[in-house]
Formats: structure tokens, sequence, C-alpha cells
């Protein structure tokens, strides 16, 4: 958590800025913070890579980009850039919940350098879940069908992380098993087929929870805007 305060320490006094600048100054600025961004959570992911590589420990099980975390750190920088509906919300609703779950509960890699492990593993959540932050401050407002979007994310994930699963014997997005340590080990109590649909029950009412959270601070926002004019 420590990594993630310093990380909004930064981060915030540049998103004042951006708030405040003309719109031709906070364009520039946006897409600085943007890249820079972006390129954290992508070194961070390449940094995690390198040391199982130099461990012997990067292998199809392990190395493939289809954990939730990692397929958002993937997303970052081009949902950033680009400014695209669907890729902001599913980093918003499903990057964000899974980066600080993992931020809270994190499952690092055991390898020989375990502080420069974690210490990357928590810099690349960590940017996770701030990077949503930038396209709000720039006026991007999410919308209720984002979540759905979201969900469809996860679904295709889901999709390719059972396969990549059956292949390789990995266990992308945790669909084989539980990690030890995690609130996830009290799903699997009732055995693998009830884990996976215990699993996607609770992703469908967390995208229905942020779906409603959504509707509700638009609907107030709308509100407020006859006052404002008035």
């Amino acid at each position: 958590m420590l990594t993630l305060i310093l990380l909004l320490m930064l981060l915030l006094p540049a998103l004042r800025c951006l708030r405040r600048s003309p719109p031709e100054k906070a364009a520039r600025l946006y897409r600085l913070l943007a890249w820079g961004l972006g390129g954290i959570v992508l070194g961070a992911m390449a940094v995690q890579e390198t040391i199982l590589l130099l461990a012997g420990q990067l292998t199809w099980a392990t190395g493939l980009p289809l954990h939730l975390c990692s397929l958002m750190g993937l997303t970052v920088l081009p949902a950033l850039v680009t400014r695209r509906e669907t890729l902001l919300s599913a980093l918003l609703c499903a990057g964000v919940p899974g980066a600080a779950l993992a931020l809270i509960f994190p499952a690092v890699a055991d390898t020989p350098w375990p502080g420069i492990t974690r210490f990357f593993f928590l810099l690349m959540h960590a940017g996770i879940v701030v990077s949503p932050l930038l396209p709000l401050a720039a006026g991007w407002r999410p919308r209720p069908m984002g979540a759905f979007r979201a969900g469809l994310f996860l679904l295709g994930a889901g999709i390719a992380a059972s396969i990549a699963n059956a292949l390789t014997g990995g266990n992308y997005l945790f669909l084989a098993g539980p990690v030890a340590g995690t609130p996830l080990v009290l799903l699997h109590r009732w055995g693998g087929h009830v884990y996976r649909l215990l699993l996607a029950l609770l992703a469908a009412l967390l995208l229905t929870g942020e779906a409603a959270l959504i509707s509700l601070l638009t609907r107030r926002c709308r509100k407020r805007l006859p006052e404002r004019e008035n």
C-alpha cells in the first residue's frame, strides 16, 4: 500500500495542474502523463518477466500475460492514449478492483530476488489502480454500460485463460485453484467446479454493483447541472 500512496502523491499534483490548465497545455500534459504512467506499468511488467527468465522460472505456464492484472497492465497505455470507452471501462471496472485486491493480498512469485520482485509487483498493480484517475481528471465520465463491457472482457479473458491452463498446466486467472493466503481459498472448499462458479458469480455481482454506482453518480451529476445553470 505504501507504493500506492507514494504514486498517488506524485500523480495528484499533476492531475490538479491538468484540470486547471488551458486546453492546449492540458492536452500536452495529458499525453505526457499517459505515456509516463503506461510506461511505468509496462516497465514493471517487463522487469518481472526478466526476473522470471533469469531465475529459470519463465515457462508457458507462468509467463503468459493471462492473469487479470497482466491483461490490465497491457491495457493501461492504449486505454490512456486512445481514451477508447471500452478500454477505459475495462480498466476502471475490472482492473482497479483486481489490482487493489492484489495489493491487499499480494501473490508474489518466489524468486532469488524477493525484494526486487515484490517492489515491481506492487508498482505495477499500484499503477493500474491509479491509472483511471488520469482520464477522469481530463473529463472522461464512465457509463453504466461500461461495466457490461468489462464483463465481456472478463468473459473473453476467462475463456483464453481456461484454454491456456489446459494446454500448459498453468493457473491463469487463478481458475485452476486459489493462491494460499488469499480469500479465494474460502471459495475452494467445495471443489474446483463450485469454486469457478463462485468466481463468476462474484465477478457478476461486482460489475452489477459498479454499474448501479455509476448510474447513481451520473444521475446526481445531471441534477446538479441545472442548479449550477440557474
